[in-house]
């Protein structure tokens, strides 16, 4: 069973023929994965697609269209050589081209992304060890040895951050299960610049934060306890901020059945105003997130693991926060 926990991108352009009668309406809507490797397979989601029409990424480099994957809804191409970050554009047989309002391999905005621009200040693990070999094995709390369940996935953008662990203690944050960025600079961080960056001007309404998301099939998610997403101040005293800031609860077993994973990466988007929980309990609303004050990221699993925790397996990349559309 495999279920996505955040709502797409919705947009569309109204194509219409030189008579004025409308045409098939064209959306890219979102990707399962806005970040994939040179000669692998990308996937869009809309409607309106045709193995008959042709796809460009930025800088006019045509992409290959996958004719037996693609259908109304679903759009699959093959990633060409020399791929830049930008907008996709759609090119109908008939009618105007379409642009997707995500940007693939969106370098906008980023937080963290673990190798070029800035790694995690503390938790998680190098997926890869000195040799650039995949890791086996993990050290967990104390002297603990944990031999991961599977593989780490190939990297989609150089390297990623990898949580692995059973969650025991509860309300507590475990370097396994638990990754944080700070903006201080003593702890690596950029100094005190919001997580908006060129857009800390935008609507709350129109921003989101995404990243790239990997939960193996081997050791599903089984929201036991949940995962907690929240923007620190540069001043938090406990340096996470927890305490002072609207946070997002993540919790896709409630509705979406006994456990989640992914099928292979996916990104995965969560709109800025979702982030409405308080520290003290989830009836009580907070929020708005204060773009002037925000500068740090938590992504952790926290609260009450119950009678039987459970392993939890995460990799994480590209941590950004950028417009909706």
């Amino acid at each position: 069973m495999k279920h996505i926990f955040i709502n797409t991108i919705i947009a569309g352009t109204m194509l219409f023929a030189a008579t004025g009668c409308q045409e098939n309406v064209v959306e890219m809507s979102s990707m399962k994965c806005e970040f994939v490797n040179t000669g692998d397979e990308a996937i869009i989601y809309g409607k309106g697609f045709s193995a008959d029409d042709e796809v460009f990424f930025e800088s006019d480099i045509k992409a290959n269209i996958v004719a037996d994957k693609t259908n109304d809804s679903v759009l699959t191409v093959i990633v060409p050589e020399g791929v830049k970050p930008g907008k996709l554009c759609y090119v109908p047989k008939n009618g105007k081209k379409v642009y997707s309002n995500f940007m693939f391999r969106d370098n906008r905005g980023t937080i963290i992304d673990f190798s070029e621009k800035f790694r995690a200040s503390w938790g998680g693990f190098d997926a890869f060890d000195e040799e650039g070999e995949p890791i086996k094995i993990v050290k967990g709390d104390g002297d603990t040895i944990l031999t991961l369940p599977c593989t780490p996935p190939d990297e989609i953008s150089g390297r990623y951050g990898l949580l692995y662990g059973i969650y025991k203690e509860p309300w507590s944050m475990k370097r396994e299960t638990f990754l944080q960025y700070s903006a201080r600079e003593e702890w690596s961080g950029r100094g005190n610049h919001s997580i908006a960056e060129d857009f800390i001007d935008r609507p709350l309404e129109d921003l989101c934060l995404k990243f790239e998301l990997y939960v193996p099939k081997e050791c599903p998610f089984k929201c036991n306890p949940r995962v907690e997403i929240f923007f620190g101040p540069y001043d938090a005293e406990n340096k996470h901020g927890r305490e002072q800031s609207p946070i997002y609860a993540w919790e896709p077993c409630k509705t979406n059945g006994n456990y989640f994973y992914t099928d292979g990466w996916q990104t995965m988007m969560v709109p800025l105003t979702m982030f409405n929980k308080s520290y003290e309990s989830d009836a009580i609303e907070a929020g708005p997130i204060n773009l002037n004050t925000a500068t740090n990221l938590t992504f952790v699993l926290v609260g009450d693991p119950g009678e039987t925790p459970s392993e939890n397996y995460f990799c994480v990349d590209n941590f950004r926060v950028v417009p909706i559309k």
